[in-house]
């Protein structure tokens, strides 16, 4: 609703009203469809990483262990997850290029297959991960301490659970973000955040729940959201009001489609994740301080890119619709805008957020050693984020929203194992640097994807794809 009040204040042929639209608007969309659209996702972010931040600060104070814990299974978590989410993503590409040939009836079609599509995938994550979760923390983590270990594999077993209905709630988003619809996305944010946090601060704070109250409050908020996000869906008041033989309605060149777009990310995902944990892995030995400072570092420095990865989320809808148009030269167009816009995103997130970097930090309740240890990490990132981050994470929706996935993702990976694997074992174990040279290997790595990523923007062959027909 705010950034509906803020584009009404742009005076109709004033100086920032042609600006707006000799840089974002065409023939496809607006300068006010884009800002209208950007808005609600920066907030979903910002909301989304604050939440996430709060909710870290309330573990921290059940001590370092339990912050840990959480810590070294996030990857874990995130490697399952990004299993639906990827389907999601290939939804939203699918989604998008068929609202934007004009073709409903298939557009709907697409949406009830990805939400089938995570909530099977996520049950069977789930039943794997609640079975196996004690003897898959003693193999990856086996030197952390004990105290740890147990809590990490019990935090395991609650979210494995809570993926069951955080599918609904991802392969609905998935979808709404394909067709534009940013503000209900927002209303889905709302809800499942707020309650998350409430139940946090009942269960840590209040009934001092430790681990269990986390994992509570994760499986609560996902139960509400999820069922919120199927009553968007399929409510006929809704923008696609899918219904039940839409969902369940096998359509096989739509889930090829879907597929083919999402089993090369999940196949990203998953890899990338992989090598998460092998950071992790070698993370453990250097002692619970550079674990819960990289925990709390990670959290802190999301916020700080929040609003770029909203205009990440943009270019697979802007992309989406222009590439399913078959108009290449606005598709091409708006993927250099979404670099600049997202690097504005950043620059104007380090100015307000930087001078807050004390008291962000210090919600976390970290000790002095951590304390020192996390502002130092936290220059490391802040530094490069503005010249790499936004062509290193904005770049691949473009081209990935054309259909060019495959490529995407095997530059994703490469990048990852040899420069923040790789680069990042040198520098911290080799070389004795520690947690510090983890996070400039994820500083290279940045700078590496940015290079790759512009050289295949700059060629015809990400345009060339295609992901529906």
């Amino acid at each position: 609703m705010a950034m509906k009040h803020s584009i009404q204040l742009i005076k109709p042929d004033s100086r920032l009203d042609r600006f707006l639209a000799r840089h974002l608007s065409s023939e496809i969309f607006t300068y006010q469809q884009i800002l209208g659209m950007l808005g609600p996702l920066i907030l979903d972010q910002f909301f989304v990483y604050l939440i996430n931040m709060l909710t870290t600060s309330m573990v921290s104070s059940s001590g370092q262990d339990s912050v840990s814990a959480v810590s070294l299974v996030a990857p874990v978590n995130m490697m399952v997850m990004s299993l639906f989410t990827a389907i999601g993503s290939g939804g939203s590409v699918v989604v998008a290029q068929y609202k934007g040939k004009g073709d409903m009836q298939k557009m709907r079609y697409a949406a009830g297959q990805v939400v089938l599509a995570t909530f099977l995938v996520a049950l069977a994550a789930a039943a794997f991960l609640f079975t196996f979760a004690t003897p898959l923390v003693n193999l990856l983590f086996g030197e952390a301490e004990l105290s740890v270990r147990t809590k990490a594999a019990q935090y395991l077993m609650g979210m494995s659970i809570s993926f069951i209905t955080f599918s609904l709630y991802q392969g609905t988003f998935s979808v709404l973000r394909g067709t534009g619809d940013t503000k209900t996305c927002l209303r889905l944010t709302v809800i499942i955040n707020v309650i998350h946090l409430f139940a946090s601060m009942l269960f840590l704070n209040v009934f001092k729940l430790d681990i269990l109250g986390t994992t509570l409050s994760f499986n609560l908020a996902r139960i509400i959201g999820g069922g919120a996000a199927v009553y968007l869906l399929m409510s006929p008041r809704g923008s696609l009001g899918i219904r039940l033989r839409e969902i369940f309605r096998r359509d096989f060149p739509i889930l090829k489609a879907v597929f083919r777009m999402g089993i090369p990310f999940a196949a990203e995902q998953i890899f990338l994740n992989g090598g998460a944990l092998i950071v992790q892995a070698y993370i453990v030995p250097l002692g619970t301080v550079s674990i819960a400072a990289n925990a709390i570092g990670n959290s802190v420095l999301s916020l700080f890119y929040g609003a770029g990865f909203a205009v990440s989320t943009l270019a697979i809808t802007v992309i989406g619709q222009c590439v399913g148009a078959r108009n290449i030269d606005q598709a091409k167009r708006y993927g250099r805008q979404m670099i600049v816009l997202g690097t504005i995103m950043e620059v104007l997130s380090i100015v307000v957020l930087y001078p807050m970097l004390p008291l962000l930090i210090g919600l976390n309740h970290p000790e002095p050693e951590t304390l020192v240890l996390i502002q130092r990490l936290m220059l490391y990132a802040i530094l490069p984020l503005p010249f790499f981050w936004a062509s290193s994470n904005i770049m691949p929706s473009t081209l990935r929203a054309a259909g060019d996935a495959s490529f995407t993702s095997i530059a994703s990976l490469v990048t990852m194992w040899t420069m923040r694997v790789g680069v990042g074992y040198v520098l911290s174990i080799v070389l004795g640097m520690g947690i510090r040279g983890v996070w400039l290997g994820m500083a290279v790595e940045w700078a590496a994807r940015s290079v790759i990523f512009w050289i295949r923007f700059s060629g015809k062959k990400w345009y060339a794809k295609k992901a529906i027909e």
